[in-house]
């Protein structure tokens, strides 16, 4: 099987009714659906409110999250790609594939990977239920210098905290894969996903007394968080 070099990304907030029955058609019809057409695995989460408990916590978020791995962006011009959307475009108006593309702050991006650390590696979909998003919109004047201060001193920082298992980093890909946005809907230029053993991490003594560096002030000041939360898998999948 391919290893997965790209992403996509999806976030929303669910339908005011019907909100079991989209869960389940979105985990067990719509995400393995993409299998067909190369999509390696999927997985869903919820947010879990009110974590992490710092101050770069960002309020307001979609309540749900998908990623779905793929083994490169090519997947998404491919005429299998092409035929699943014209089957959903043909589906009725009120259907759930239509209306997810309406839902609030619905947002889908697709991502490439610039990194992971360990760089050994990694398991398709890992063992832990809990992930931590962090994403930013970098200006592209920095975003050499972002991407330093990241991989030097950031991560290993973080990485020597007990909960913190593994992180990979992506690049959203705008300019050839425009993002999707409904009413509210926002993305970044940047994504890590920790690897967490869960909300607890962020309350071990050792992370308590983490002191924000001079650089990572500097990349505060001059870019924007867009995501800071603690999400919980609801569901996965991988393809045959």
């Amino acid at each position: 099987m391919s290893r997965p070099g790209a992403i996509t990304v999806i976030k929303l907030d669910p339908p005011d009714d019907r909100e079991d029955e989209w869960n389940e058609w979105y985990s067990n019809v719509h995400s393995p659906g993409r299998f067909e057409c190369g999509f390696l695995a999927f997985r869903r989460f919820e947010i879990v409110p009110g974590e992490p408990p710092v101050d770069t916590l960002q309020p307001d978020q979609a309540k749900y999250l998908a990623i779905m791995e793929l083994p490169d962006t090519s997947v998404l011009t491919s005429p299998e790609y092409d035929a699943i959307t014209e089957r959903w475009v043909a589906t009725p108006p009120n259907s759930f594939e239509h209306l997810t593309m309406t839902l609030p702050r619905f947002a889908r991006g697709v991502l490439e990977r610039i990194g992971q650390y360990p760089q050994e590696q990694q398991p398709l979909l890992p063992d832990t239920e809990y992930i931590f998003m962090s994403a930013h919109d970098v200006p592209a004047g920095i975003s050499d210098e972002f991407n330093e201060w990241y991989v030097e001193e950031h991560m290993p920082l973080v990485l020597d905290e007990p909960g913190f298992n593994a992180v990979k980093r992506y690049v959203h890909r705008s300019d050839d894969f425009p993002p999707m946005l409904a009413r509210g809907g926002e993305l970044f230029t940047h994504l890590s996903i920790w690897e967490i053993d869960g909300p607890e991490a962020f309350r071990n003594p050792k992370f308590a007394d983490y002191t924000v560096t001079p650089w990572q002030k500097r990349m505060r000041r001059l870019c924007k968080l867009k995501i800071s939360n603690v999400f919980k898998e609801i569901a996965r999948g991988i393809a045959a």
